[in-house]
């Protein structure tokens, strides 16, 4: 067995783009949203919206994107309600991160049956909004065995990312 650089192991994969929009709610660590670049990039997503009103520092954001951010289509909007607006008129299904009432567990979740979806992640301290529950089609939580009921948004976001490519790649085998 041997470890392979980055260019042995990108030269034999296949360019697969999913349909998969990223939005972040009022993150309050811009090194979470540096690791939401990191995953967009890893997962080949085709676009994030960060939601805030405040001042971001690009220079923390950029040291944990490393060079993402100059690649990883963005934009930003200080109303989830906007944001939100433009995922539905592009047709992506707004579908939350977040233990709720009414959210599925992600295993039972089938991406596949969404022509694109947008995933709302929520702030670090109080997860994805009322406002934005009320717009979403869907809503997943992801089955924790242990004490707490939460983890780190960019873990949660990687968890998902992941199930939701598996399920579009299964879909077009």
């Amino acid at each position: 067995m041997k470890q392979l650089n980055h260019y042995e192991f990108k030269k034999n994969q296949k360019v697969f783009k999913p349909n998969i929009i990223v939005v972040l709610e009022n993150f309050e660590h811009e090194e979470n949203i540096g690791c939401a670049f990191r995953l967009a990039d890893a997962f080949n997503i085709q676009k994030i919206i960060i939601v805030t009103n405040r001042n971001l520092n690009f220079k923390k954001i950029e040291k944990t994107a490393r060079s993402c951010v100059s690649y990883i289509p963005y934009e930003i909007t200080p109303s989830i309600d906007e944001a939100i607006k433009y995922v539905k008129q592009n047709n992506f299904t707004p579908i939350a991160i977040e233990i709720c009432d009414e959210s599925i567990p992600l295993r039972q979740c089938d991406f596949s049956k969404f022509e694109g979806v947008a995933l709302i992640v929520g702030n670090e301290s109080l997860g994805v909004s009322q406002t934005a529950l009320d717009k979403c089609s869907t809503c997943v939580h992801i089955d924790m065995f242990g004490n707490n009921s939460s983890m780190n948004v960019s873990s949660a976001l990687a968890i998902v990312l992941y199930k939701c490519c598996e399920d579009f790649i299964s879909s077009s085998i």
